[in-house]
């Protein structure tokens, strides 16, 4: 009994220290991969490190690669600067033609203002309006927010200003009376439409002590028939020329890679994809078209100049102060980003047909 006894004892002596040592073994197990783990994460993250630094290492030697191709482009046209001289003269005659028909689109306008080309509202009230509607007429017609200037003309004084146009000084004198009526006019603010302007008109029509309305639509429709023509003019103009930009570019890189065909033979011998090899005439394209923008600018700057003196004389004998207004940043960005477009399609039209039997694929 007492065997059984001290048998079972050491038997749950042993079962006791058991899970102690099992607790020890899976301790040491446990440690032994945390370290390993540990490892692995300090390799991982040290080869991202090391995949980070290689990206950031790719993208600088990207960055210093298109930046010395396109020093290069521009030393070569540096070269031979009678040669680029002319071509980015020609391009810069096409781009400087759409710009000026674009500026003298843009001053129409003021044209139409300074010489008194505005449309006008005139209303003829009755014969024998008192003062005090004419006074309420002019105050409700300066409420409205389509109207931007009232003007009263008393029938004295349209007598005075006919007198003096047409220089008959006795004519009221001979009648006996003044057949001329009050007169309001009124200047319809510049963003005024069309069918604003017709419902002003109706709306003016229905009020008392008013005879007649009238509004110089005739004016404006012309006016407005010659700027849509003049608009589309230009667009098509400009359409017509960038496709001329695009031909000059392309001719003048067709004659650069005519010139390296050794050159671009070895270099596609070696591995050289055919982005690679044309990447140098792209750049060319890229600055051909931002010396002809540039160019362009300064032509139609030097065009305003010029014209600027005449135009001023011309409109001193209209009694008028219009000046010829430039076109602005937005027209200028615009001309310089059309310029690197331009001679990217040109240099990668010029370098696709020519590279199918330079470069093998």
């Amino acid at each position: 009994m007492s065997l059984f006894n001290t048998n079972s004892t050491r038997q749950q002596d042993g079962r006791r220290q058991r899970p102690a040592d099992d607790k020890a073994g899976v301790g040491k197990f446990a440690g032994k991969n945390a370290g390993s783990t540990v490892h692995k994460d300090a390799h991982t993250h040290k080869r991202g490190a090391n995949r980070q630094t290689a990206a950031t290492l790719t993208l600088h030697s990207l960055f210093s690669l298109h930046r010395q191709v396109s020093k290069d482009a521009l030393s070569r046209l540096l070269k031979n600067p009678v040669a680029s001289l002319l071509n980015s003269l020609l391009i810069a005659v096409a781009f400087s033609l759409p710009v000026m028909l674009f500026v003298l689109v843009s001053n129409v306008q003021v044209l139409g203002a300074t010489w008194d080309g505005q449309p006008k509202i005139s209303i003829y009230l009755n014969n024998g309006v008192s003062q005090k509607i004419i006074d309420q007429r002019i105050a409700d017609y300066r409420e409205n927010p389509l109207i931007k200037e009232v003007v009263y003309i008393s029938p004295e004084q349209g007598v005075s200003d006919f007198q003096q146009k047409v220089g008959l000084q006795n004519v009221i004198a001979q009648l006996g009376f003044n057949p001329l009526p009050s007169v309001i006019e009124l200047l319809p603010a510049s963003e005024a439409s069309f069918e604003q302007l017709d419902d002003i008109v109706i709306h003016f029509q229905q009020m008392d002590g008013v005879d007649q309305v009238r509004l110089d639509r005739q004016w404006v429709q012309r006016l407005q028939a010659i700027l849509t023509m003049l608009e589309r003019f230009a667009l098509m103009l400009g359409g017509i020329l960038g496709l001329t930009v695009v031909l000059v570019i392309s001719n003048t890189v067709r004659l650069s890679i005519e010139s390296r065909r050794d050159e671009i033979k070895i270099i596609s011998m070696v591995g050289g994809t055919r982005g690679f090899i044309a990447m140098p005439f792209i750049y060319m394209g890229v600055w051909y078209g931002v010396i002809g923008a540039v160019l362009a600018q300064v032509i139609v700057f030097s065009l305003l100049t010029v014209l600027s003196h005449e135009i001023k004389n011309i409109a001193g004998l209209y009694n008028s102060e219009m000046v010829l207004s430039g076109p602005g940043f937005s027209v200028l960005g615009i001309l310089l980003l059309s310029g690197i477009v331009f001679g990217v399609l040109g240099a990668m039209s010029s370098c696709y047909r020519h590279f199918q039997a330079l470069v093998p694929d």
